[in-house]
């Protein structure tokens, strides 16, 4: 089975709102998440590393395209926008609607290839439940890293193949 490595900047209330206005789609807000998560896209990826921003509740990825473009511009990283869904209820909705246990995957797909040889970097604003993160890794079907602005304990709840690593890389 894949696993996951994700590392995040900081801890959710921490960065509560500048997350919030990245997936409002502000563009100052963008900037200053990617300078923040830039670091440690840096310390974790490699020659063959690739961006790789989640799709959200719309089926594309919108504000965590833009986010990997910003970062690829500061780490020279290419940008592969290759995973998509089916439009869905957002996930903060799923959780108030039938409770953060019954929170479940999502049935991600590839829009177009991935090369064998890359090393994924999935990009988000926040990992909360890891359903989304765990979704996109069964999607790739290879081990992946995530790098995310934020992060709660939710995801802890599950049995998800996830390694976490927050903010320690970017106090390096």
């Amino acid at each position: 089975m894949a696993k996951l490595n994700v590392y995040s900047f900081a801890d959710y209330n921490a960065v509560r709102f500048l997350a919030h206005d990245v997936k409002d789609g502000n563009s100052r807000s963008i900037c200053r998440a990617a300078q923040l998560m830039a670091h440690l896209v840096s310390v974790i990826s490699d020659e063959n590393s690739v961006l790789v921003p989640m799709p959200g509740r719309t089926g594309a990825a919108l504000y965590t395209k833009l986010l990997a473009e910003k970062i690829s511009e500061l780490t020279g990283i290419a940008c592969l926008d290759c995973l998509g869904c089916k439009p869905h209820m957002t996930q903060y909705y799923r959780k108030r609607k039938y409770g953060i246990r019954k929170m479940s995957l999502l049935h991600l797909f590839l829009t177009s290839d991935v090369p064998s040889d890359c090393h994924p970097i999935l990009i988000d604003n926040v990992l909360d439940t890891g359903t989304t993160a765990v979704s996109a890794l069964n999607a790739l079907n290879v081990s992946a890293d995530c790098v995310v602005l934020g992060n709660t304990d939710n995801f802890r709840l599950f049995n998800y193949p996830i390694s976490f690593f927050e903010h320690s890389l970017s106090r390096a």
